[in-house]
Protein backbone atom coordinates (compact mmCIF):
# COMPACT_ATOMS: atom_id res chain seq x y z
CA UNK A 1 0.00 0.00 0.00
CA UNK A 2 2.65 2.45 0.86
CA UNK A 3 4.49 1.10 -2.37
CA UNK A 4 1.64 2.30 -4.10
CA UNK A 5 0.89 5.84 -2.77
CA UNK A 6 4.51 6.02 -2.96
CA UNK A 7 4.67 5.67 -6.78
CA UNK A 8 1.31 7.73 -7.36
CA UNK A 9 3.43 10.92 -5.47
CA UNK A 10 6.27 10.47 -7.65
CA UNK A 11 4.15 10.57 -10.74
CA UNK A 12 2.12 13.31 -9.77
CA UNK A 13 5.28 15.31 -9.22
CA UNK A 14 6.39 14.62 -12.68
CA UNK A 15 3.03 15.50 -14.42
CA UNK A 16 3.01 18.82 -12.48
CA UNK A 17 6.70 19.31 -13.08
CA UNK A 18 6.06 21.33 -16.72
CA UNK A 19 3.42 23.34 -14.87
CA UNK A 20 5.49 24.55 -12.03
CA UNK A 21 8.63 25.35 -13.97
CA UNK A 22 7.76 29.03 -14.00
CA UNK A 23 8.65 28.97 -10.38
CA UNK A 24 5.53 29.16 -7.78
CA UNK A 25 3.57 32.39 -8.03
CA UNK A 26 4.73 36.01 -9.05
CA UNK A 27 5.01 36.93 -12.54
CA UNK A 28 5.88 34.64 -15.52
CA UNK A 29 7.18 36.07 -18.31
CA UNK A 30 7.94 34.66 -21.43
CA UNK A 31 10.91 34.77 -23.20
CA UNK A 32 10.95 36.34 -26.97
CA UNK A 33 13.47 36.50 -29.29
CA UNK A 34 13.84 39.84 -31.00
CA UNK A 35 11.64 39.73 -34.59
CA UNK A 36 14.21 38.90 -37.59
CA UNK A 37 14.98 41.37 -39.83
CA UNK A 38 14.53 40.28 -43.10
CA UNK A 39 17.60 41.06 -45.34
CA UNK A 40 15.79 43.50 -48.57
CA UNK A 41 15.75 41.72 -52.14
CA UNK A 42 14.90 43.94 -55.01
CA UNK A 43 12.26 42.22 -57.20
CA UNK A 44 13.51 41.79 -60.77
CA UNK A 45 11.99 44.89 -63.05
CA UNK A 46 10.11 43.45 -65.78
CA UNK A 47 10.31 45.67 -69.36
CA UNK A 48 7.69 47.07 -70.64
CA UNK A 49 6.55 46.17 -73.89
CA UNK A 50 6.37 49.18 -76.08
CA UNK A 51 4.12 47.18 -79.02
CA UNK A 52 2.03 44.53 -78.32
CA UNK A 53 2.73 40.95 -80.35
CA UNK A 54 1.13 40.66 -83.54
CA UNK A 55 -2.37 39.27 -83.36
CA UNK A 56 -2.59 36.01 -85.72
CA UNK A 57 -5.59 35.71 -87.91
CA UNK A 58 -7.50 31.51 -88.75
CA UNK A 59 -7.40 31.41 -92.05
CA UNK A 60 -10.90 31.38 -92.57
CA UNK A 61 -11.81 34.76 -91.65
CA UNK A 62 -12.21 37.67 -94.11
CA UNK A 63 -9.50 40.16 -95.03
CA UNK A 64 -9.50 43.19 -92.99
CA UNK A 65 -11.24 46.00 -93.95
CA UNK A 66 -14.30 43.85 -95.70
CA UNK A 67 -17.42 43.34 -93.53
CA UNK A 68 -18.66 39.22 -92.73
CA UNK A 69 -22.27 39.13 -93.67
CA UNK A 70 -24.68 37.52 -91.82
CA UNK A 71 -24.98 34.40 -94.05
CA UNK A 72 -20.92 34.15 -94.62
CA UNK A 73 -21.18 34.46 -90.32
CA UNK A 74 -23.23 30.81 -90.31
CA UNK A 75 -21.30 29.09 -93.19
CA UNK A 76 -17.74 29.36 -91.65
CA UNK A 77 -19.48 28.81 -87.58
CA UNK A 78 -20.68 25.97 -89.34
CA UNK A 79 -17.18 25.30 -90.59
CA UNK A 80 -15.09 26.05 -87.21
CA UNK A 81 -17.69 23.41 -85.12
CA UNK A 82 -16.94 20.68 -87.97
CA UNK A 83 -20.61 20.74 -89.85
CA UNK A 84 -23.84 20.52 -87.92
CA UNK A 85 -27.06 22.75 -87.63
CA UNK A 86 -26.41 26.48 -87.25
CA UNK A 87 -29.83 27.54 -84.92
CA UNK A 88 -29.48 31.02 -84.65
CA UNK A 89 -26.55 34.23 -85.49
CA UNK A 90 -26.90 36.84 -83.72
CA UNK A 91 -25.10 39.99 -83.87
CA UNK A 92 -22.37 40.54 -81.11
CA UNK A 93 -20.43 43.43 -80.04
CA UNK A 94 -18.08 43.73 -83.51
CA UNK A 95 -19.08 40.67 -85.22
CA UNK A 96 -21.70 37.23 -85.07
CA UNK A 97 -22.44 35.00 -82.02
CA UNK A 98 -23.86 31.96 -83.56
CA UNK A 99 -25.38 28.70 -82.30
CA UNK A 100 -24.76 25.12 -83.61
CA UNK A 101 -26.22 22.00 -82.75
CA UNK A 102 -23.40 19.12 -83.38
CA UNK A 103 -23.81 15.75 -81.84
CA UNK A 104 -26.72 16.55 -79.88
CA UNK A 105 -25.05 19.53 -78.26
CA UNK A 106 -25.64 23.23 -79.03
CA UNK A 107 -22.09 25.32 -79.31
CA UNK A 108 -21.84 29.41 -78.98
CA UNK A 109 -19.18 30.32 -81.78
CA UNK A 110 -17.66 33.82 -82.20
CA UNK A 111 -17.36 34.85 -85.90
CA UNK A 112 -15.36 38.52 -85.95
CA UNK A 113 -17.08 41.41 -88.12
CA UNK A 114 -14.15 42.07 -90.15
Amino acid sequence: MRTQLAILLLLTGLALQPALAGGWGGRHEERREPPRQQQYRPQPQRQPQMFAPPQQRPPNFAPQGRPVSRDDAMRRAQQMSGGGRVLAADPAESGYRVRVLKDGEVRSVYVPGQ
